[in-house]
C-alpha cells in the first residue's frame, strides 16, 4: 500500500500581530487624511483655509490653516489642522480589512509634489474607535491618545499609542 502525504503552509496564529495591527491602523490613517485632503483642498486657491466637509465615508471635519504652492518646483506646502467628529474610514489591502472612525485634532504640515514627500501628522489626543478583520480573525480597537505619522517619498513610520511600525 502506497499512501502520499501533502502538508499545507497554514496561518495557524489566533491573533492579528501588533505589527500588522499597527500597520493597517497607520496606513488606514495616512489613506483618510490623504482624502480629507484631495476631497477639500486639492485644486482649491492657497491660502488660508476655513472649510467645514463631510469626511470621505462619514463624520465631520473642520479644516484650518493655511495651504501654499510654488511653481517654480512644483512643491505644495501645507500647514492645516483637522478637527474630527466621527470620521469614519474603510480600507481593505492584502486581505486586511480595516475600519475606523476618528475623532480628535490631527495635523497635516510638511510639504509634498509630484516626486517628493515629506509630510507629518500629529495628534495629542486622537480617538481611534473600529476594527482590523484578516483570515476571520478580528481585533478590535478603542483607544485615545498620541499618534504620530512621518511621510517621506520612500518610507512611512507612525507612532499609535506607543507602538512604533514603518512601511
Amino acid at each position: 500500500m502506497l499512501t502520499n502525504s501533502c502538508t499545507k503552509d497554514e496561518d495557524t496564529t489566533t491573533t492579528i500581530s501588533d505589527d500588522n495591527f499597527y500597520k493597517q491602523v497607520g496606513y488606514s490613517l495616512v489613506m483618510c487624511y490623504n482624502d480629507i485632503y484631495n476631497q477639500n483642498l486639492a485644486g482649491h486657491p492657497v491660502g488660508g483655509q476655513n472649510i467645514t466637509a463631510n469626511g470621505p465615508m462619514g463624520g465631520t471635519v473642520i479644516i484650518t490653516g493655511s495651504t501654499g504652492y510654488s511653481s517654480n518646483n512644483g512643491i505644495t506646502t501645507t500647514d492645516l489642522i483637522f478637527s474630527m467628529t466621527s470620521i469614519k474610514y474603510v480600507t481593505n489591502v492584502s486581505g486586511f480589512e480595516t475600519e475606523i472612525t476618528l475623532t480628535g485634532a490631527t495635523t497635516y504640515t510638511g510639504s509634498f509634489s509630484d516626486s517628493y514627500t515629506s509630510l507629518n501628522h500629529q495628534s495629542d489626543n486622537l480617538y481611534i474607535l473600529g476594527s482590523v478583520t484578516h483570515n476571520e480573525i478580528l481585533r478590535k480597537i478603542d483607544m485615545t491618545g498620541i499618534v504620530s505619522i512621518n511621510r517621506l517619498t520612500s518610507s512611512i513610520t507612525a507612532n499609535i499609542f506607543g507602538n512604533t511600525v514603518s512601511w
